[in-house]
């Protein structure tokens, strides 16, 4: 989830949470929700109880003609004290009948693990790759620490590739590229190297860089509460 702004003024910071999810944790269509704000994040919980005194907000469940469920959390009044602002990236963590959602730490953008077969798959995609330096085929040295992955595009354009992978090998690094996918740039990592990192399914994956690295880390969700 991340903090957006409304289209038409007068102009409000919100959080938009669209999932299937919801009908599993029991948020039907016009069921009531306490809002609570909290620092840095906020509390969803099913039911009246508690809003009637002037703390968080009553909201209710809504439903987009094609049946999909999605709560709305206007961050204005005495949610501003969360300091959430647009652009910020949020967590959740869900039971039946509630959920909390706090702030990511600062980074340029976040995925979710996700698996292919069995192990741990992540598709890096979008021209914010294009921008860091790592056009298709770009050779990228990528290496695997406790601290997460780091991507370094090859910068020496003369050097052999035999010369790089001795490189890589010297190093205990993986030698992958960006490829092409329709006209999208996107750069697979591998089970092998997320595992490195302690990344497993369903575990969040947030991207740093600047132009010719990038660093992928692991958020420390117990730190935020979650």
């Amino acid at each position: 989830m991340h903090v957006t702004t409304t289209m038409k003024p007068p102009y409000r910071d919100k959080v938009h949470i669209c999932s299937p999810l919801l009908v599993d944790m029991g948020f039907a269509q016009g069921t009531p929700v306490r809002a609570v704000p909290q620092q840095h994040g906020f509390t969803l919980t099913l039911g009246y109880e508690g809003c009637m005194g002037g703390y968080g907000k009553l909201i209710h469940v809504s439903a987009a003609a094609t049946g999909k469920l999605s709560i709305t959390v206007n961050l204005a009044g005495n949610f501003a004290t969360t300091g959430l602002s647009v652009g910020d990236f949020l967590a959740a963590r869900y039971e039946y009948g509630a959920i909390s959602a706090r702030r990511l730490p600062e980074a340029r953008k976040y995925y979710v693990v996700g698996s292919r077969g069995c192990d741990a798959f992540l598709r890096l995609s979008g021209a914010w790759l294009c921008d860091a330096g790592f056009e298709p085929d770009t050779i990228t040295v990528v290496s695997t620490t406790q601290d997460g992955v780091t991507f370094t595009a090859w910068s020496d354009e003369a050097a052999r590739y035999g010369d790089i992978v001795k490189y890589a090998r010297r190093r205990r690094c993986q030698i992958i590229q960006p490829k092409r996918n329709q006209r999208i740039t996107v750069m697979d990592v591998s089970g092998y190297l997320l595992g490195g990192a302690g990344f497993g399914i369903g575990d969040i994956a947030g991207v740093r860089y600047e132009y010719g690295s990038i660093k992928l880390f692991k958020p420390d969700l117990r730190a935020l509460g979650l």
